[in-house]
């Protein structure tokens, strides 16, 4: 993974047809693809098939699914209109959405396309690696749950500041295209290193990776919609 953060990202960029990275459409797949591949296909791989790991000990399982239509149902609907009313009165990237620059066909269509964009991007991706894999292994050293919990919640929020300073991810943030070091470092910890800490616990709690995937396609959700309809000229 290393390697691959380091530069695997421009190399697999550079063996990929122009017209793929030219296309805003076709590049949105191709970063999808890389993620999943090297943050879920070969962790699960490797935890699977060399350590004899079951789909269940990452919280994927038919359970998880009947939860969401259960007791777990109201900890979602509660927990995620927190967090998208906290990005729509708080969030600068939320600024288009509160100003009324989207038409009601964009917000109609667009908004429920890119939850479910997010589900998969952002809910499987991060989750499934950060609290799924990573959180348990730490939980399971330390032999704490709670020690899981803010180590994780501090490498989640730390692992976004690098993208936030080479890659202009602040602008979906609302901290502009190039944020000083201290900027991104302190609202990594500030913010994403708080919200790890929510995702932490109702991993703990549940071990539901699909509720998990809901929320934080939730909280990423208004941060994300403008330029997800401007790519996809909704």
């Amino acid at each position: 993974m290393s390697i691959y953060l380091i530069g695997g990202l421009q190399w697999i960029d550079n063996s990929l047809p122009r017209a793929w990275i030219d296309s805003a459409q076709i590049k949105f797949f191709v970063t999808l693809a890389k993620k999943v591949i090297v943050f879920v296909a070969i962790p699960f791989g490797i935890f699977r098939f060399l350590f004899g790991y079951r789909a269940c000990d990452f919280g994927i399982q038919i359970q998880g699914l009947r939860a969401l239509r259960r007791n777990h149902l109201p900890l979602i609907l509660l927990v995620g209109g927190a967090l998208i009313a906290f990005q729509y009165v708080l969030g600068g990237a939320a600024a288009p959405l509160r100003e009324r620059k989207f038409t009601a066909y964009e917000l109609f269509f667009g908004l429920p396309l890119c939850f479910v964009w997010l589900t998969i991007e952002v809910g499987l991706v991060e989750e499934f690696f950060f609290r799924a894999l990573v959180q348990s292994r730490l939980a399971a050293w330390f032999k704490s749950e709670v020690g899981g919990v803010v180590l994780m919640s501090l490498i989640f929020g730390l692992a976004h500041a690098p993208g936030f300073i080479f890659r202009q991810a602040g602008n979906v943030e609302g901290l502009g295209p190039n944020p000083s070091v201290l900027d991104a470092l302190a609202y990594s910890i500030v913010v994403l290193a708080v919200s790890g800490i929510l995702f932490g616990v109702i991993w703990s709690r549940t071990k539901n990776l699909f509720a998990l995937m809901l929320l934080h396609a939730a909280g990423d959700l208004l941060p994300n919609f403008a330029n997800f309809v401007k790519v996809w000229q909704l």
